[in-house]
């Protein structure tokens, strides 16, 4: 049986801040382990669109984000 490779994809969420002009994070995830990269892929959008990304204290409320 040949052996299957695993991958994941680990991102990072940023947005502009209005008051210095750079970047910061509020959000990041990870896809978890998947066969192939089309899967991690696809976890990682579904979890952008759901707002099911990780926060640390001081970030955002994923659902809060961009919505108004």
């Amino acid at each position: 049986m040949p052996e299957t490779t695993e991958y994941r994809i680990e991102y990072s969420i940023q947005r502009c801040d209005d008051e210095s002009g750079d970047f910061v994070e509020i959000g990041f995830g990870s896809s978890g382990t998947w066969v192939d990269v089309d899967g991690a892929s696809h976890a990682i959008g579904t979890d952008i669109e759901h707002r099911q990304w990780e926060t640390r204290p001081g970030m955002p409320d994923p659902e809060e984000v961009d919505r108004g």
